[in-house]
């Protein structure tokens, strides 16, 4: 409209004090003042965005600043624990603490402004103080032995938690406190704007009004958004539909920012319960296993154990009644004895011996069965007295014996001999059982490992030493030559000191 009626004054001759002239005048100061109110409309709309957009700097400061205190939190944990250099992490946390004072300078404000954050600023920015002071005096004492050390660096620590906890959520609610009183205000003064700048346009033109009004409602609308977002996080609603990007550059990026805001405030939250739901159930579940894992080992290890004893007591007893029918006490006396001894052992619950008293075990049955074979057998038990202490399941050395006198040298006319060698061999200690017999059949070794429930299993014993031992064991059998002669070695982890019960071990 300007432009035409500039056209039609150059094509209109000029005349002084005209109607025509005043009208030109007029429209033209009408425009000029249109001009002038729109500009000065602008200027505080825009004013007002710009406020906005220091309110927004300052979330992103907090998020900022809480980011930095969990740096800075590692960097003084290391310094504080660390024994070697630190001279780099004094560096990486020197340039931490400048970001933060930067960052501490972006959230300065007066007491008079606000007095509950100029407090919280202050709460925050001194307990930096106390921890940098904390750090300069933790580094000239003694860290392996003042326990003023440890008392002063977990002091130091817990600030951080509460700095992390007033820059978080105190500082962090107040802003956004403030923000709804001042969004609110800021809502009735556009509103104030919209008012006036309708009745102003309605007084000159029609489409004057229509233009602004409708320039107005793109501004108030999207305020209006975020002012009612912003209450909804205030009061804890993280749900709804997102803000609509609507309006300029500056309000979508406010519009963005707070839909960000929101949904990563809901998030944390969701993983915040969801991590310790996950927690106790995980915790659940590991207290469940432990304790059918536990009752499993205990109930196999019984099972175990007492499929040992029945076999070797009866032969013992048969022993026992045929050398009493051809003596007449002494001998008997002394088996009666070793069969004490051997009654002792096995039927008393052991949970796990030492070498020595297993070694007894045996020598008492061998002494037996001397009575038994006579001159046909002999034996040798070698043992250096500093593994006498090598802690193992009870009655896994016997039964290798016993095999050899029953498999090995019975049906030798002539008989032979055992010999029991102890060892040392690095980190374990080597058991040797060494008998003279017929030799073991290696084509019927697997047939022995998987025997019936009458007789002492080779598997039942490599399966008691590795529940011991945690799988750290080992039973090698082999044939001592191609005359004869059976060879069991068991390898044992070396370790002393009896646990309470053996199928608990691994716990």
């Amino acid at each position: 409209m300007l432009y035409w009626l500039i056209m039609d004054s150059e094509h209109t001759p000029k005349r002084t004090g005209t109607l025509r002239g005043w009208l030109l005048s007029y429209n033209l100061a009408m425009l000029s003042i249109i001009l002038a109110l729109v500009i000065i409309l602008f200027s505080l709309v825009f004013s007002l965005l710009a406020q906005m957009q220091n309110r927004n700097n300052r979330y992103e400061a907090l998020n900022t600043l809480s980011g930095q205190l969990v740096q800075s939190r590692a960097l003084f944990r290391a310094i504080s624990t660390e024994q070697t250099d630190t001279t780099s992490l004094l560096g990486d946390y020197a340039i931490l603490d400048r970001e933060i004072q930067i960052t501490l300078h972006r959230l300065a404000i007066d007491y008079a402004t606000d007095s509950e954050r100029y407090f919280l600023h202050r709460g925050i920015t001194n307990g930096l103080d106390f921890i940098n002071e904390s750090l300069s005096t933790l580094r000239s004492m003694d860290k392996s032995q003042s326990l003023e050390y440890y008392n002063l660096f977990y002091t130091a620590d817990k600030v951080y938690t509460y700095l992390q906890d007033y820059s978080f959520n105190h500082y962090l609610s107040a802003v956004v406190e403030a923000d709804v009183n001042w969004m609110q205000e800021a809502r009735q003064r556009i509103l104030n704007y919209r008012s006036l700048a309708v009745l102003l346009f309605l007084l000159i033109a029609v489409t004057y009004s229509i233009a602004v009004y409708k320039m107005t409602m793109r501004l108030v609308n999207p305020v209006n958004e975020m002012v009612q977002t912003a209450r909804d996080i205030f009061h804890g609603k993280f749900e709804g539909p997102a803000i609509s990007l609507t309006g300029p550059d500056e309000l979508r990026y406010l519009e963005e920012s707070m839909n960000q805001m929101r949904q990563s405030l809901k998030e944390r939250l969701q993983m915040i319960e969801e991590n310790a739901k996950l927690e106790k159930t995980v915790h659940d579940q590991e207290l469940e296993q432990m304790r059918t894992t536990r009752e499993l080992e205990k109930a196999r290890y019984k099972a175990l154990q007492s499929q040992i004893n029945p076999h070797f007591l009866f032969n013992t007893l048969n022993i026992i009644s045929r050398t009493a029918l051809f003596e007449n006490a002494n001998s008997t006396v002394d088996l009666i004895d070793s069969l004490a001894s051997i009654f002792r052992y096995t039927l008393e619950y052991h949970d796990d011996v030492s070498l020595k008293e297993e070694l007894q075990f045996v020598r008492e049955y061998l002494t037996i069965q001397q009575f038994r074979f006579k001159q046909r057998l002999t034996f040798t038990i070698d043992c250096p007295a500093e593994l006498g202490d090598l802690r193992l399941p009870p009655l896994v050395i016997q039964p290798f014996v016993e095999n050899a006198m029953v498999h090995g040298l019975e049906p030798k006319v002539e008989g032979g001999s055992v010999h029991i060698t102890v060892e040392k061999m690095s980190r374990k200690v080597k058991i040797s059982i060494i008998d003279t017999g017929v030799g073991i059949d290696l084509a019927k070794l697997k047939e022995q490992r998987v025997e019936s429930k009458q007789h002492i299993g080779i598997k039942n014993i490599a399966d008691r030493l590795k529940l011991y031992f945690k799988g750290k064991s080992e039973v090698i059998i082999e044939r001592a030559s191609e005359a004869g002669g059976t060879i069991v070695t068991l390898l044992l982890p070396y370790r002393t000191g009896g646990k309470k019960h053996v199928y608990a071990a691994d716990s």
